[in-house]
């Protein structure tokens, strides 16, 4: 990550640690602002695979799109892939700040929510997000697996507060590597043949009518992270688009690593 990025993402929490307000405070100025929004979006870090400083550009840009998105009462959930389903961690669990509009600065329409206070929840909001989400991009080792599928499944089957994903964000390269789907099997067998691997293991994901944005697709994880081979490429999008497809997704669009 450029020198400037981190300066600058250093000096955002720093200020934000300074402006929060004593506990006692907090507390008596604590405002549920989840009941605002029925939304949520759940953003997976892939982590199996060491990052370049293309991947921190993307991932950067990917997180920064989600919150540019994200609306009064979102519900946002950060968590990681690993080498299996049961590795994954849940880095970030937390919901927009803010008002619903009724033409009062100070109040809504209820008189429960504190416009001034929200825009402070919103500030901390972030900072709390990105001081979660900087540790995630150091990540140098190889990791011998990447079970994508089973964490997918068990993220989505299970969501955060009870309430469904109306948004998926994946930052991964996707080449699965897991005891259901090791590696050799699933980058040439037919996609018919992987899917009915998916459903006998119940790792369908629940992404009913759920939009799914992929980011940091097409490259291997061979030494200079070359990019996937034509053939290799349609095999892979044809079994994620067939996975999420099963899971009754709607629309699944591949960001490619090295754009831009």
């Amino acid at each position: 990550m450029p020198l400037v990025r981190v300066v600058g993402l250093v000096c955002l929490v720093a200020c934000a640690m300074l402006a929060m307000p004593p506990r006692s405070a907090l507390a008596q100025n604590s405002t549920d602002y989840c009941r605002y929004s029925t939304r949520s979006t759940l953003f997976l870090i892939d982590r199996t695979t060491p990052y370049d400083a293309n991947d921190h550009r993307v991932i950067a840009e990917s997180i920064g799109a989600v919150v540019d998105h994200l609306e009064t009462g979102d519900r946002l959930v950060v968590a990681t892939i690993g080498a299996h389903y049961s590795d994954s961690a849940r880095a970030f669990n937390g919901c927009v700040p803010g008002c619903p509009v009724s033409g009062n600065f100070f109040t809504d329409t209820l008189g429960e929510c504190r416009a001034v206070i929200a825009q402070r929840d919103r500030r901390l909001f972030r900072a709390r997000l990105l001081a979660a989400v900087r540790p995630l991009t150091n990540n140098p080792d190889e990791q011998p697996f990447s079970d994508i599928t089973g964490t997918v499944a068990q993220a989505t089957q299970h969501p955060m507060g009870g309430r469904g994903y109306s948004r998926l964000y994946l930052f991964s390269d996707m080449l699965e590597n897991s005891q259901a789907l090791p590696w050799r099997a699933f980058r040439s067998q037919p996609v018919e043949a992987s899917m009915a691997i998916v459903t006998q293991n119940s790792l369908v994901p629940a992404v009913r009518g759920v939009d799914v944005h992929i980011a940091g697709y097409g490259r291997l994880h061979d030494p200079g992270r070359p990019f996937l081979p034509a053939e290799l490429d349609r095999n892979v999008r044809g079994f994620w688009r067939a996975y999420f497809a099963a899971g009754g997704a709607g629309a699944v669009e591949f960001e490619a690593a090295f754009t831009g």
